[in-house]
C-alpha cells in the first residue's frame, strides 16, 4: 500500500502554473461620452458593443400602461466634468397610484418600482471576483439597493454590494470586492449573473438620480492559467456525434441529439426530426449531415369571402389572389399576422439545429468549424436557441452575408479563428440554429461536415462532459489487513467511450477522478464543486466516512482500479481501509461516493456504495433474485432499499418498489 500512497501524494501536491491576472472591465461606454446602441438592434451586435446601461422607469410610459424598460436616458452637461451622464427618474408613491401601475411590496411602493441596470458584456460566473466603481448623485440625499440579475429585470438575488449612499453632490463609490456566489449566479437554475440592478424607489416621495464613470470589473481569484488552453470538443465524432441532450428553459424541458432539422413537409405531429447522415451525391466515400430545404411556389386562387363564396368586381370578373405554397402543396403557415398562404416563407421557417451538452456563456472562448454546400446557391442566417425551437436571439453568430453557400464546399471557422467569443445573445443556450432560407422554385438540399464545436475547460462543467447515466455499483470494504476486490462490469463505460478494453487508461492522459464533492469555505461562505486531480487509474483516490475526497491519505479509504486484473470487460475495484484510519462502516450504514473515469476530458461516472460484507451479500442476493420476486396483484407503492428496509424519502441509489428495482438519481 505504501507505493499507492506515495504515488497519489505526489499527484495531489502537483498544481498548474498560474500567473497574475488583472481586473477586466465588462461595461461599454461607462463615461457615456459615446452614443449608445439602440435597443431595437442590440441583438445584432457583438458582445463588446452592446449597450451596457438600461432602465425600468415610469416617466417614459403612458398612464395606466406598463413601465418602460429599455436603454437609459443620456443627458449633456450634467456629468462629473460637465460632460454627459445617465439620468433616471424615480417617481413618487402618489404618482404610481395615479398611474395605476404601482409596483407594490407589502402594501407599499416597492423599492424596485424604478431600477437602473448595468449589463455586462459577459456573465460573472460563480467564484469570480467582482468590484464596482462609479460616480453618483441625486436631487435629494438617499440610498440605493443593489441586486444581482441574470439580465436587466431578470432577478437572481437581493444581496450584492449592499446599499449605496447618495448625496446631492457627485460622490465616487467604490464597492468591496465580492466573490460571486451560487445565489448570485443561479447556474443550477440554468441562469447566470450578467446584470447589476439598482433599486431607486427607496424614497417614496420620488427622486432623480445621475450616474457617471461606471466600471464593473471582474477577475478570477485563482489567477490566469498560463500555457496552452485546454479545449473540449463537443463534436468529438464529427457528423456522427449522437449525444442525448436535455435542458430546461422558461419554455419548458427539451431533448434532442446533436443534429436536428425542422421538416416542413411533415404536416402533422413533430416537425423536428434527427438530421440524417448520407453519402454526398457525386462524392463517393464522403458523408455529411443532410438538411432538406423545401422550395415554394405562388398559385393564383379565387378570393372567396368569409362564407366561401366567389367574389366578383364591378365588371363581373372573378376576384383572384396569390397564395404561397410549399412544394408538397400545403399552404405556407401565416406569419406576422397574415393568414396562411398570404406571405412568402420567413427564413426561420426551415431550420437546422446544432446542439451540444455545453451551455454557452457569453464571453467565453469557442471554436465552431464546419464545411457546407448546397445543391443550389443559397445562404444561412443564425440564431441562438436554448434547445431546438426555443428561441433566444437572432443573427447571433452572423447573418446571411456571412454564410454564402455554393455548390462547392466552403469552410467556415467561427470564434477563436475570428478573435471572437460567444456573443451575449447566446448566453445560457445549447443550440446554434441555422435559418435555411427557402427558395422559390425547386427544393434545395444543404450538406454539412462538422470538424469541431469546442469550448475551454475553464467554462465546461462536470455535467457537460459526463456521458451516459450514472452507473450504480457496490463494493466490499475490508475488515482486516487485506485489500478487498469487487469485480465490476465495465462494458457500459467502454461502450460509451467506444473502446474495447481498459488499456486506454494507461496513456498518462486519461484516468480516474474521485467523486464530485462540495466543500465549504467558512471565511468566504462559498462552495466548491470539483473532481480531484487526474491520476493514473491504478493510483486511485481516498475518501472519508462522509464519502468526500480527503487528502489525509493515511486516514482515508483507498479506492482504485486494479490494472493487473482486467478480464475482458470486467475489472477489479480494489478497496483498502487502513486499520488505524478510524473509519468504520456499520451494517446498514454504507458510505456513498463517486468515481469518474476520464478519457480525453470526457467522464463516465460510477455511483459507488461501499458496504460491509453482510450488506454486500444481501445486495448480491437481492440482485440475483430481483427478477424472481412475486408481486402481489395490488401494488403497495412502498419503497425498500436493497437491505429490505422501508424508505420514506429515497436519495440517490438503487431501490425496490412493487417488486421491481429502480434507480433514484
Amino acid at each position: 500500500m505504501k507505493k499507492i500512497f506515495t504515488l497519489l501524494a505526489a499527484v495531489l501536491v502537483a498544481s498548474a502554473a498560474f500567473g497574475q491576472q488583472k481586473y477586466k472591465n465588462i461595461v461599454v461606454n461607462g463615461d457615456f461620452e459615446n452614443e449608445a446602441p439602440a435597443y431595437e438592434s442590440y441583438g445584432d451586435m457583438p458582445a463588446d458593443a452592446w449597450n451596457s446601461f438600461w432602465v425600468h422607469e415610469f416617466p417614459k410610459g403612458e398612464e395606466g400602461e406598463s413601465q418602460y424598460q429599455g436603454t437609459v436616458t443620456i443627458i449633456d452637461g450634467e456629468g462629473v466634468d460637465g460632460s454627459r451622464c445617465a439620468k433616471v427618474v424615480a417617481r413618487s408613491d402618489e404618482q404610481a397610484i395615479a398611474a395605476g401601475n404601482r409596483v407594490e411590496n407589502n402594501g407599499n411602493l416597492a423599492s424596485w418600482d424604478c431600477q437602473f441596470f448595468i449589463y455586462g458584456t459577459e456573465p460573472m460566473l460563480q467564484g469570480k471576483e467582482v468590484r464596482l466603481t462609479m460616480w453618483v448623485k441625486a436631487d435629494k440625499a438617499g440610498s440605493i439597493e443593489t441586486q444581482a440579475h441574470y439580465g436587466p429585470g431578470n432577478y437572481n438575488h437581493y444581496q450584492l454590494f449592499g446599499n449605496v449612499s447618495v448625496t446631492t453632490e457627485w460622490t465616487k463609490y467604490v464597492s468591496d470586492v465580492i466573490t460571486v456566489s451560487a445565489d448570485h449566479s443561479k447556474e443550477a437554475d440554468g441562469k447566470y449573473f450578467q446584470s447589476v440592478a439598482f433599486n431607486l424607489s427607496t424614497d417614496k416621495e420620488g427622486n432623480v438620480f445621475y450616474f457617471d464613470n461606471i466600471k464593473l470589473e471582474m477577475k478570477d481569484p485563482k489567477g490566469e492559467q498560463t500555457g496552452e488552453v485546454s479545449w473540449i470538443n463537443f463534436m468529438r465524432k464529427g457528423i456522427y456525434s449522437n449525444d442525448n441532450i436535455t435542458g430546461t428553459s422558461s419554455e419548458g424541458e427539451w431533448s434532442c441529439t446533436n443534429f436536428t432539422v425542422q421538416d416542413l413537409n411533415i404536416t402533422e405531429g413533430n416537425q423536428q426530426q434527427p438530421a440524417p447522415v448520407v453519402e454526398v451525391p457525386g462524392e463517393p466515400g464522403v458523408y455529411a449531415v443532410k438538411v432538406p430545404v423545401p422550395g415554394y411556389y405562388i398559385e393564383e386562387v379565387e378570393d372567396l369571402d368569409e362564407d366561401g363564396n366567389e367574389q366578383v368586381d364591378d365588371d363581373g370578373n372573378v376576384l383572384m389572389k396569390s397564395v404561397y405554397k410549399w412544394n408538397n402543396g400545403t399552404l405556407v403557415k401565416g406569419i406576422n399576422g397574415n393568414p396562411d398562404g398570404a406571405a412568402a416563407p420567413a427564413r426561420w421557417m426551415c431550420q437546422f439545429f446544432v446542439s451540444t451538452l455545453h451551455k454557452m456563456k457569453g464571453g467565453e472562448k469557442y471554436k465552431f468549424v464546419f464545411k457546407a454546400k448546397a445543391d443550389q446557391p443559397s445562404a444561412l442566417g443564425t440564431q441562438a436557441h436554448y434547445g431546438p425551437g426555443q428561441y433566444k436571439d437572432y443573427n447571433t453568430f452572423g447573418s446571411e452575408s456571412d454564410f454564402p453557400l455554393t455548390t462547392e464546399w466552403t469552410l467556415f471557422e467561427l470564434g477563436e479563428a475570428q478573435g471572437k467569443t460567444v456573443p451575449s445573445g447566446a448566453n445560457g443556450c445549447q443550440t446554434i440554429t441555422f435559418d435555411c432560407v427557402p427558395l422559390e422554385g425547386p427544393d434545395n438540399t444543404f450538406y454539412f461536415i462538422f470538424e469541431e464545436c469546442s469550448f475551454t475547460e475553464e467554462y465546461v462543467t462536470d455535467a457537460d462532459r459526463t456521458l451516459g447515466d450514472h452507473e450504480p455499483i457496490a463494493v466490499l470494504i475490508n475488515t482486516d489487513e487485506e485489500e478487498k476486490a469487487t469485480t465490476i462490469d465495465g462494458s457500459g463505460m467502454l461502450n460509451t467511450f467506444e473502446v474495447a478494453d481498459f488499456s486506454f487508461l494507461d496513456n498518462g492522459k486519461d484516468g480516474i477522478k474521485l467523486l464530485s464533492q462540495k466543500e465549504s469555505d467558512e471565511e468566504e461562505g462559498a462552495f466548491v464543486d470539483t473532481f480531484s486531480p487526474l491520476m493514473q487509474w491504478y493510483d486511485g483516490g481516498f475518501i472519508g466516512a462522509d464519502g468526500y475526497n480527503t487528502q489525509e491519505l493515511e486516514t482515508g479509504i483507498s479506492i482504485r482500479f486494479d490494472n493487473e486484473s482486467v478480464d475482458g470487460n470486467n475489472v477489479n475495484l480494489m478497496v483498502w481501509n487502513a486499520p488505524d484510519s478510524g473509519i468504520t462502516v456499520a451494517d446498514g450504514a454504507p458510505i456513498q461516493t463517486q468515481l469518474a473515469v476520464s478519457q480525453s476530458g470526457w467522464y463516465y461516472v460510477y455511483d459507488v456504495t461501499v458496504m460491509t460484507e453482510a450488506d454486500y451479500e444481501a445486495y448480491q442476493a437481492e440482485l440475483a433474485g430481483i427478477n424472481n420476486v412475486v408481486v402481489n396483484k395490488k401494488a403497495t407503492g412502498i419503497i425498500y432499499d436493497l437491505m429490505g428496509r422501508k424508505v420514506t424519502n429515497p436519495t440517490k441509489g438503487i431501490y425496490i418498489k412493487d417488486g421491481k428495482k429502480f434507480i433514484q438519481k
